[in-house]
């Protein structure tokens, strides 16, 4: 017999070397998956979280900028500054202009100072801030800054115009504190979780404000000393977007950076890399000696290959069940997996019929798994889709046309108690023994969609009373102005201003003024139509819509409706409280044909129905002088 040229120690060394080399290539797999998943799931909360905080900043500048451009359009203010430069008139346009400054700093503001066209101070009202850690420009059309002194303020210097001409200022600041309530640091977060908000300064240069864990101003480059960009960089570059890269403090960090709107400040949300990897090196301290133990056992059975036949047959039986028991154990952990995602995954054949249905999609439908295999998916789906999706799905298998394989969309489900929600979802297709099978990853995005709307509501709404703000009643009086235009019809706008209340207000405490406030909000409401509108313009101010009318004089029965029911007493705090109201009112179209001239008109009739002696109404009339005195 000729004798075999294999060398067995080869074969075993070669055989050693394979599996060597599987294992380890297994075990890097399994730490880059877990490490993927790690950052695609930090990813998207980091994004998520930035976007809620850029938008809700935002929206506070927007409101900040809005309310002190509102005080340098006020009719009364720009009548009074024009006063002011008048001898005969300069006392008493001044002891108005005081008066007026009170009003506006229980609005809101901590402080405000009205300047003649030479930038003299004319009057100024609460406390402006002395000597702030930190002033950064701002990239709007008027000159404001970013302020901080313990707390973020806004710092806004407005142009006072008259007919294109400037004929003063008002310079005003505004505490923010919902971007204040940002950076102070809440328990339940990573501990590195670092929120950062700064400006450009020069060239290649940055100032921030106080982060969330670092409690002082600091300025910094922009790059590090390799020239690698920051992530601060992008964002004040107006980029968005999600980096893995050092920080100031030569830390890796993982970081997701936005712009703050057109405003020209950057808000990065980061947290350290050894923070973000040290779950997944803590699973590998229980890995790694399993499968060193594994690794160990399979090489010394390798020993056995090339022994005699009964043995081999021996071991190779051993082998098979142990690689049965590999086969099993895999199988458990895809099923833990699967069981203990937050993600629901369901399964179908092509048939449409429920093959998998893991526990996270019993929580979100609330299908037990017995009830939902074997039924047909559009069991999950509201109507006209429910009814139409065997139909799709069978000139999908016929023409291979898709709009949806491999995309993630939002659609609307249906839980088993018929209740419609919204859902994400991605749809993947994939082959087993021949069949093709299709498999749907989906969230509940519920939470999601109502925070949205909760940020909609927050940026259209006045927090206070729950009205329309200044910006939601003027466009919905532009909707009205178009129909109008287009059907000839008529409509009027109402400004109302509380009498008394801010004697109230200063007695009693803004407490009770706030209460008094949405006891009134609330009277109005019940008071006019459905179809009308009544908004909070801003301190004790409302603007009400009278959407349409047969004849202009049916706005006088309104106000006097309006006027009679806040005449009625109010009970706060067990206080029995009076105040009454002045009205303007002014119609389109003999009154204004564009928002800003009924709003200021009717701004100048309510001053007039104030000097009239207070609570009462006056319609706007272009022979009537504009008023001298504030409310």
């Amino acid at each position: 017999m000729q004798r075999s040229n294999i060398n067995p120690r080869y074969i075993i060394f070669i055989a050693r070397v394979i599996l060597i080399g599987t294992t380890v290539s297994a075990g890097v797999m399994v730490f880059e998956v877990m490490k993927n998943h790690a950052e695609n799931l930090l990813r998207h909360n980091l994004q998520s979280s930035l976007e809620n905080h850029v938008v809700l900043a935002r929206a506070e500048l927007r409101q900040g900028l809005e309310k002190s451009t509102m005080v340098a359009t006020r009719p009364f203010i720009i009548q009074q500054i024009r006063l002011a430069d008048s001898p005969n008139h300069h006392d008493a346009a001044v002891a108005a202009l005081e008066k007026g400054a009170q009003s506006f700093v229980s609005t809101g503001f901590s402080a405000i100072a009205l300047f003649d066209r030479n930038g003299q101070e004319i009057v100024r009202a609460g406390h402006f801030l002395r000597r702030p850690e930190l002033e950064v420009p701002l990239h709007f059309p008027d000159q404001t800054q970013l302020a901080y002194k313990g707390q973020f303020f806004l710092r806004a210097s407005i142009p006072i115009m008259d007919a294109k001409h400037v004929i003063g200022s008002v310079l005003t600041e505004t505490p923010l504190r919902t971007l204040s309530g940002m950076f102070i640091q809440r328990n339940g977060l990573p501990t590195t979780s670092d929120l950062a908000l700064c400006g450009a300064s020069g060239k290649n240069k940055m100032q921030c404000f106080p982060t969330t864990l670092i409690k002082r101003i600091f300025n910094l480059p922009r790059t590090s000393s390799k020239g690698t960009p920051f992530p601060m960089d992008y964002a004040l570059d107006g980029k968005t977007g999600f980096i893995i890269s050092q920080d100031y403090r030569h830390q890796q960090v993982v970081a997701a950076y936005r712009p703050l709107g057109d405003s020209g400040l950057g808000m990065v949300l980061k947290i350290d890399s050894s923070e973000l990897y040290a779950p997944i090196w803590g699973q590998l301290y229980y890995l790694l000696p399993l499968m060193l133990g594994l690794l160990g056992a399979a090489l010394l059975s390798l020993r056995w290959l090339l022994a005699p036949l009964v043995n081999a047959l021996a071991h190779s039986e051993r082998q098979a069940r142990a690689t049965n028991a590999r086969l099993r154990d895999s199988e458990n952990r895809v099923r833990l997996l699967l069981d203990n995602v937050d993600e629901g995954i369901v399964s179908i054949a092509a048939n449409g019929d429920i093959e998998l249905f893991n526990p996270a999609a019993e929580r979100i439908f609330k299908y037990d798994v017995a009830e939902a295999i074997g039924k047909n998916v559009s069991l999950l789906m509201p109507e006209p889709s429910a009814s139409e999706h065997n139909r799709y799905l069978e000139h999908y298998l016929q023409t291979e046309e898709a709009h949806v394989i491999g995309t993630t969309r939002e659609v609307q489900a249906r839980r088993s108690d018929g209740q419609i929600f919204p859902m994400e979802i991605r749809i993947s297709e994939f082959s087993l023994n021949g069949e093709r099978k299709f498999i749907g990853i989906m969230h509940d995005i519920t939470e999601r969609k109502a925070a949205e709307a909760e940020i909609n509501h927050l940026a259209q709404y006045d927090a206070l009373t729950d009205l329309p703000n200044r910006r939601l009643v003027q466009d919905r009086m532009q909707q009205t102005l178009a129909r109008a235009r287009r059907t000839q019809a008529q409509f009027a706008v109402m400004f109302i201003d509380l009498d008394r209340f801010k004697s109230i207000n200063d007695e009693l405490g803004h407490d009770t003024g706030d209460q008094l406030l949405q006891a009134v909000a609330q009277r109005l409401k019940t008071t006019l139509r459905g179809e009308d509108t009544v908004g909070r313009q801003g301190g004790d101010e409302f603007i009400v819509l009278l959407a349409w009318l047969n004849a202009i004089q049916d706005a006088a029965l309104v106000a006097r409706k309006i006027l009679d029911a806040l005449a009625e007493p109010f009970l706060i705090n067990g206080l029995v409280l009076h105040i009454g109201a002045s009205i303007g009112i002014a119609a389109y179209p003999q009154d204004g044909d564009d928002v800003e001239t009924l709003l200021k008109n009717s701004d100048t009739a309510m001053y007039v129905a104030k000097e009239a002696g207070r609570g009462a109404y006056r319609f706007f009339s272009q022979a009537t002088p504009s008023p001298r005195a504030g409310s």
